[in-house]
C-alpha cells in the first residue's frame, strides 16, 4: 500500500502520486489532507484511496472505476460528475454532494448540506442521516435514499429516478409524489444499508418512496409562444 503525507505538497503533486501510487500498488492512504480542494479528481483507473482526515471542494469529481473514502467529512460538490466507481464519506458532506453525477455510488454516513444530488442522472447515492433544502433538484434517472429527514422542496422538478425517504418529508418540491413502496424497493434498500453498514436503521423501516408526477414532463408549444412574446 502506497502512503502519501500531504502536508508540504500541492495538490497537483498530490493528485499525481495517487495515480501513481493506484498504478504501482492498486492501494493509497493520504494522511494530513487538511480539507484541501480537488483532491482525486479525475481518477480513471480501479483500485483504493483513502483519506485519512477532512476534504475539501470536488474531491472525487468526474471520478471513475476507482473507490474513495473519507474519514472526515467532504467539502462542497464530493463526488460530483463521477462516472462509475464509489466514493463513501464516514462524516458529513457539504452542498451539492453527487452533483450531476452519471453512475458510481456516493455513501454518506452523515448529515449532507443543499442540493445533494442536484441534476442527478444516474448512479446511487445513500445519505444516512438528514439532507438540506433543494436535495434531489432536476433528477433525471437514478436513486436516493435518506435515512433521515428531508429539506425544504426535496425532489423538486424531478423528471425520473426514485427517492426513498425514512424520516420526515414535510416539504416535498413541485411536483414529487408519494407513492407505493414495492417489496423489490425495500430489498434493494436493505441491501444497500447492509453493504455500506449503515447505522441507526430500525427493525423495520418504513421508508417513502418519491417520484415524479410528471405534470411538469411536457413542454407545451403555447408556453415556447409566451416566451418569445416575453422577450
Amino acid at each position: 500500500m502506497a502512503s502519501i503525507d500531504c502536508n508540504g505538497l500541492t495538490i497537483k503533486e498530490i493528485n499525481r502520486a495517487i495515480k501513481q501510487g493506484l498504478s504501482k500498488d492498486g492501494e493509497v492512504t493520504l494522511t494530513n489532507p487538511n480539507s484541501r480542494h480537488n483532491l482525486g479528481v479525475g481518477l480513471d483507473q480501479p483500485g483504493r484511496v483513502v483519506f485519512e482526515g477532512s476534504v475539501g471542494y470536488y474531491c472525487g469529481g468526474m471520478l471513475k472505476q476507482c473507490t474513495i473514502e473519507i474519514n472526515g467529512n467532504a467539502g462542497w460538490s464530493v463526488a460530483s460528475d463521477m462516472q462509475s466507481g464509489t466514493v463513501v464519506v464516514r462524516g458529513n458532506s457539504s452542498a451539492c454532494a453527487g452533483a450531476a453525477m452519471r453512475g458510481g455510488t456516493l455513501i454518506v454516513h452523515g448529515n449532507s448540506g443543499p442540493r445533494t444530488g442536484i441534476s442527478q442522472k444516474a448512479g446511487t447515492i445513500v445519505i444516512g442521516k438528514d439532507v438540506d433544502y433543494m436535495s434531489g433538484f432536476v433528477m433525471q434517472r437514478g436513486l436516493m435514499v435518506v435515512c433521515g429527514d428531508t429539506g425544504g422542496a426535496f425532489a423538486d422538478s424531478i423528471y425520473e429516478g426514485q427517492l426513498f425517504v425514512l424520516g420526515a418529508t414535510d416539504d416535498l418540491g413541485n411536483d414529487a409524489i408519494i407513492t407505493e413502496i414495492l417489496d423489490d424497493d425495500k430489498l434493494k434498500i436493505s441491501g444497500l444499508l447492509s453493504k455500506y453498514n449503515i447505522d441507526g436503521i430500525p427493525e423495520n423501516p418504513r421508508f417513502k418512496k418519491i417520484v415524479s408526477g410528471k405534470k411538469l414532463y411536457n413542454f407545451d408549444k403555447s408556453d415556447f409562444k409566451l416566451w418569445r412574446v416575453a422577450l
